[in-house]
């Protein structure tokens, strides 16, 4: 017999691709924990210059920022893409990629997004939206007879464990 124990940091699941959609125009971003600062280009450390330029491909990176959030100092660069939407990446001092934030309108969002929304909003409410592609690494191992099952953000933050206890499945 396997016993299970789950224990989740956040109700994000393993997803990595999520669609945020912004409804009220009030909203704020982070809580006291978190603090943003524009810098210049000069400030942002090599490694994360590289890499936010090597996202930006043949765009202008237009605005630097410096974030910390959870204890963690990230970089974020802004650009407007080809297609012409707002686009955010967040990456380490040490250049991993965190999160890549697109604006888009909202006939690119899921239909059943959207009628989940409607029906918190209003058929009325103007809606904001961006599409949001977070990195998130899953690491698997066994230890004696459990397997473990990690989700970790790339600043070595635990979002999700899963310890099975009892023998391994087949795959593992």
């Amino acid at each position: 017999m396997k016993a299970r124990v789950v224990s989740r940091m956040l109700g994000i699941g393993a997803a990595t691709t999520l669609v945020v959609v912004l409804v009220a125009l009030g909203q704020t971003k982070g809580g006291p924990a978190e603090q943003e600062r524009k810098v210049a280009e000069s400030e942002v450390p090599p490694p994360a210059l590289a890499a936010l330029k090597e996202l930006a491909a043949d765009a202008s990176i237009t605005e630097y920022a410096e974030e910390i959030e959870h204890g963690s100092t990230f970089y974020e660069g802004s650009w407007k893409a080809a297609t012409g939407s707002n686009v955010d990446a967040l990456v380490t001092s040490a250049g991993d990629v965190v999160e890549i934030e697109e604006q888009i309108s909202p006939d690119q969002v899921p239909s059943v997004i959207l009628v989940a929304v409607k029906k918190l909003s209003g058929p009325d409410a103007p809606l904001f939206c961006e599409k949001k592609t977070m990195i998130l690494y899953e690491i698997k191992f066994r230890k004696g007879d459990q397997r473990h099952e990690i989700l970790y953000t790339p600043d070595g933050r635990t979002l999700e464990k899963d310890i099975e206890e009892g023998e391994a499945d087949e795959g593992d």
